[in-house]
This record gives structure tokens, sequence and C-alpha cells, in this order.
């Protein structure tokens, strides 16, 4: 068998499966709404019949985009399951979807629409599987195959691979887009031309970028929502060595292309005498800055905390007190992605917050500016000072101000900022010392009493 599922689970599955065919019901057929009024949006392509492939996969979905009901066609009429059945098949298949054997091979998208498939086909007196489990286990043997996914993060460039997490940053370079190419071409056929005008437009938006390069054995489904998950976390996490963490007014625009955000505006200016103008440009142009990490820079932000933080995320039995950094790491790493200094103050303070209280209950500016000051600096004089403008920034915070700052704000978020950063590559420089955030607080404590 491809999944290697204990024979009691598989049985304990099996059973749930085939309960959900007696929840399939028949649903009216719905006439084709009518828009309220007639698009003048550029239609680009058309869609026929001849162009559908297959069964229709008819669903309805939440206005977040999730399945929440799912139909079939049988004997001109419309069957399926209702919300609150479907839900219960969803379920099934999370925790299907949770076995060890199942879970890094195989993603949730997958199990459910092949659950659904064995239970209309069962319904419909197809020939498949008696069990569900057999039938999944074959359809997922003609998929699961090794796969590397690329995925381009925008105003980066790297001179050499690095790894992070589980996965590699690579340059996106002319030479691996030329083996592309040519391995397509070679299989293009009458598509050729169309196939080179596709490679012109790869070269074009992705050449010379860096890439966040995952490799899963798994099916095609599992493998891309992997690579998506590995790729934010990346970003994000590089995010924090961009430099946008110490300065108040940039943010850093290397995340996945395509959601880099970097704010612009198109202004259409028609004149009283017939004439007309187009304007285009970036609004924030401080912070549409390339980004290019050399060998020497790699090994200075690896040096810096970007190792730890990577063996942290590889970790099969992170301890509680990695689990917490890690947390806080992604609240701060949030903070690199803003360009408004008083959004960047809140990201860093909910992450402090996050590692440095113990809980809820006690007070929160007094004991998050002495434990950073004393975990810090070491002399007194130095640590009064940081307890001054932390709580300070506090007050920065309560006064949400979008249309502007001061200088002297400014000055004290920037100080701030800075005294964020140390306390964060002096946290990872003392990962291995605690087990647990509990113990790492109580320690702070217990040397400012000594």
């Amino acid at each position: 068998m491809c999944l290697n599922i204990h024979p009691n689970a598989a049985s304990n599955f099996n059973e749930k499966a085939n309960g959900l065919i007696g929840l399939i019901e028949e649903f009216p057929i719905e006439k084709q709404k009518k828009s309220s009024f007639n698009s003048d949006l550029n239609v680009a392509a058309s869609f026929t019949d001849k162009d559908i492939i297959g069964e229709i996969e008819v669903v309805k979905s939440d206005y977040r985009g999730n399945t929440i009901q799912q139909f079939f066609h049988f004997s001109d009429k419309k069957f399926g399951l209702s919300e609150s059945n479907y839900s219960e098949l969803r379920e099934i298949a999370e925790r299907i979807q949770s076995l060890a054997a199942v879970r890094s091979v195989l993603s949730l998208s997958f199990v459910a629409k092949k659950l659904f498939s064995w239970i209309s086909q069962k319904y419909r007196g197809l020939n498949v599987p008696d069990l569900f489990i057999d039938y999944l286990d074959a359809e997922a043997s003609t998929v699961i195959k090794t796969i590397t996914s690329w995925i381009p993060i925008a105003n980066l460039e790297v001179e050499t691979a690095f790894t992070v997490s589980g996965s590699e940053i690579r340059p996106f370079s002319k030479t691996v887009i030329d083996k592309w190419a040519a391995e397509v071409e070679g299989l293009a056929g009458e598509n050729k031309e169309n196939a080179l005008k596709l490679f012109e437009q790869i070269r074009k938006d992705y050449q010379g970028l860096a890439a966040v390069v995952t490799t899963t054995t798994s099916e095609p489904g599992y493998a891309n929502d992997y690579a998506l998950e590995e790729a934010q976390k990346i970003t994000a996490v590089l995010g924090i060595f961009s430099g946008a963490t110490l300065m108040p007014d940039i943010k850093c625009v290397s995340n996945i292309k395509g959601s880099e955000l970097i704010a612009q505006s198109t202004t259409f200016i028609v004149g009283d005498e017939d004439t007309f103008q187009m304007t285009s440009g970036i609004i924030d142009k401080a912070s549409a800055k390339y980004w290019r990490l050399g060998q020497r820079d790699i090994i200075e932000i690896q040096k810096t905390g970007l190792d730890t933080i990577s063996s942290i995320l590889m970790s099969d039995s992170p301890t509680n007190f990695e689990e917490s950094i890690l947390n806080a790491i992604f609240l701060y790493s949030k903070s690199a992605f803003t360009a408004d200094p008083v959004e960047k103050v809140v990201y860093m303070l909910s992450s402090l917050e996050s590692i440095l209280l113990k809980n809820e209950n006690e007070p929160i500016q007094q004991n998050l500016a002495e434990r950073i000051a004393v975990f810090t600096a070491q002399e007194l004089t130095k640590r009064k000072a940081i307890i001054k403008m932390i709580k300070s920034i506090y007050g920065v915070r309560s006064r949400y101000l979008h249309h502007g700052h001061t200088s002297s704000e400014l000055k004290l978020i920037s100080e701030f900022m800075m005294q964020v950063w140390i306390f964060y590559i002096q946290l990872l420089a003392n990962v291995a010392q605690f087990s647990t955030q509990e113990e790492f607080v109580n320690a702070i404590d217990d040397h400012k009493l000594s």
C-alpha cells in the first residue's frame, strides 16, 4: 500500500465513510440567477462546453471560499450533502489527513475531494473499491511523486543558495530558466510559439530574483500548500534582517512575489481643452528598495540569528521556550512589513508581551520595561533609561495617529526599535538556556532581585 495506515484506524474510517453514503439527499435544481445589471468589465476569454474536461464539481462556499456543501448529478437529479452533513465529511477527512502516514503526503483538500467522490460513486453504483481507505490509497498512488516548488521573492537577489527551515533560498537564475524552457519546448509540439512567449514573460518577471525552493514527495496539492507555508514563514523571518525593523518609516517589500504590496497610484487628468494625461507612480518610494544579499551578508545574518530560528523551525519536538520564541518572532516580523511607525510599535510590543509576561493579570508596562532592561543592560543608568523609554513608547501607542508623527516621536520609536533588536538577538543567543517561557521570565526576575 502507498499509505501505511494501521488496520484498526483504517477499519474505523472505512465505517465512518460508509455512513456518509446514507446522508446523501436530493436537492432542487436551481435556475441560473440573472445578474442585477450588465457588467462593463473587459472580457478576455470565454469558456464553452468543449472546454470542460471530466465531471463538473458543484460546490457551495462560505464567504472565505471554504466548501460547505458539495453536489453531483445523477439521473437528471441533483444530490449531495447538507451543510451539517458536509461538515461531518470534512471532520472525517481532517482526522484521516492528521494520521502520520497521510499528513506529509496528502493535502486536506485531496482527502476531502476523494471522500466525496467515493461516496457519490458508491451511491450511483459505480465500480469503485468497497472500502474508502483502499480507494484513497489507489488514488494517492497515482499522484504522489517528488515535486520541487519554486516560489519567487520580490525585490530580493541572493549571490548563493542557503537553507532556512526545510527549504532553500536559491537564485532564480537564467541557467535554471533556460533548462526549464528547453524541456518544455521539446514537449510543446505545435504550441512551441506559446511556450516561447511564456518563458519570455517568466524571464521578464522573475529572472534574477531569489526563490524559496521546497522539495516534497507528495501529491501536487500538498506540495503547493507546504511550499507556500514554507515561503510565508521564510519571508517573514528574512524580513527581520532586512533593516525595516530598525527604521520607523520604511517597510520590507521582499515578500512572496505578488504580495509585496508596494503602494502605487494612477491618476487620469482631463483638461479643459480636450487634453488627456495618465500618470502612474510609487507612493512610498523609500520602501521600494531592492535588497541584495551577497555571500558575506548571508553569513552575517545566519550568525546573527537566522540559523537559530531555522533550527527551531526544523525541530520535530521544540521545547515550550522554543515555541514561545517562534510565536514572538513571527509577531515581531510583522513590524518589518509596514511603513507606519505606530503599527511597528504595536507589533513589537505585542511580540514582547507574548514572551516576557507571565500572564495577562500582572502589570504590563512596569514588568515589560523592567524585564527588557534587566535582560539587555548591565548598568543601572542604562536600565533606568530603557524603562523610561518603554513607558514613553506605550504613550505613543495610545496616541495612534496615521496622519503624521513628530520628529521627537520618530526618534523615540527609532531608539525603541534598536532596543527591541538587541533584545531579540540576545534572546536567540540564549535559546538553549531554558526549557520553558516561565523559566526564562523567572530567571530575569531573580536576576533583578539578586
